[in-house]
């Protein structure tokens, strides 16, 4: 008798349902990968019977409206279903249901990929403790950039120091809020007075502030961050549709912020790893699912880099790699 109680105590009456809601759409080159490592690492995990359902936002692609009625069926489905988990990838998945899961303390919120600040989330709806602990039922890891390291690794490149450093950035949400996570790291830096931010309204302004960056010869590099913008038809384009015709007019170094944009073509250097963010996040809330309090699993950075390099891309540009370069090098593209 004793035996069965221990082993009915072991095995969960039912699965752990785990909701996975992305702010892009399904084969983002940034939410995909973190997405992919969540499940990942709670398969990893020895944790038995979970199930997973996902949702896509598709917010780069889909107007206001239409991810409202998504956001409208993941909050009934929360109510409806009680998931053990709900993870937000990026910042509009966090930002639109953060709320919504606070009223319901038997479910947890995880993060992955927050670019705007933790404690701007917390004014709007507390969660954190005066300590910046977790008090309630949301914790997760935030998207740090490594923006310091980038701007070192190019002056190793380039063999000088940085003079100025143009960042071309969407006024659309996401857009914004890196622009300004960019501008918050280097703050603390001897960077901080080097970069120039360009805003682009739409594809046009985008492809001709590209010109006017090109043609600076005072700009030693530039930082692509145009997540999404309209063109001339009303539809939207991302960095996948932009990195040819941006790359074309700019001849110099693109820092690319992950290693998907060194792919699609620009040089690349220091960024974080989304799978292995992903994965770290995947962890924190294996912990959790096996009874850890959520206290002393406290909010993360981005804790894992990879220093991806476009080698084609650098032979466009005539810049040649230094030896000592190419040894801290993790991934050469071509």
């Amino acid at each position: 008798m004793l035996l069965a109680l221990c082993c009915l105590w072991s095995v969960p009456a039912s699965a752990a349902e785990v909701f996975l809601v992305s702010s892009y759409h399904e084969g983002d080159m940034c939410g995909q990968p973190q997405y992919e490592a969540v499940v990942e690492a709670l398969k990893q995990s020895g944790i038995p019977e979970l199930s997973f359902r996902g949702y896509y936002l598709d917010s780069r692609r889909r107007v206001g409206k239409d991810i409202d009625r998504e956001i409208g069926t993941i909050i009934a489905d929360i109510r409806e279903r009680k998931p053990a988990l709900v993870f937000t990838i990026d910042d509009l998945a966090f930002a639109r249901l953060y709320g919504e899961v606070l009223r319901h303390p038997s479910t947890f919120l995880v993060f992955t990929g927050l670019n705007r600040a933790v404690a701007e989330y917390d004014k709007g709806a507390s969660f954190l403790d005066e300590k910046g602990l977790p008090a309630k039922n949301i914790t997760g890891v935030f998207e740090y950039l490594f923006m310091k390291e980038q701007f070192e690794m190019l002056e190793v490149l380039l063999q000088r120091p940085l003079r100025k450093v143009a960042l071309l950035h969407s006024v659309d949400p996401v857009g914004v809020i890196l622009k300004e996570q960019i501008a918050d790291e280097l703050s603390r830096t001897p960077y901080a007075g080097i970069v120039e931010f360009h805003a682009a309204e739409d594809a046009e302004s985008a492809l001709r502030l590209a010109d006017a960056i090109g043609a600076d010869d005072s700009v030693d590099a530039w930082i692509p961050v145009t997540m999404s913008v309209k063109d001339s038809e009303g539809g939207f384009l991302t960095m996948g549709d932009l990195a040819k015709e941006m790359t074309a007019r700019i001849r110099k170094p693109d820092l690319a912020l992950n290693v998907s944009f060194t792919e699609l073509g620009f040089y690349g250097g220091v960024s974080v790893d989304f799978y292995q963010m992903g994965f770290q996040t995947g962890s924190m809330a294996a912990k959790l699912l096996k009874g850890l309090p959520i206290r002393e699993i406290p909010v993360e950075n981005a804790g894992a880099s990879i220093i991806a390099v476009n080698r084609g891309r650098l032979r466009e540009l005539g810049i040649s790699i230094p030896g000592d370069f190419s040894a801290v090098v993790d991934l050469f593209l071509e």
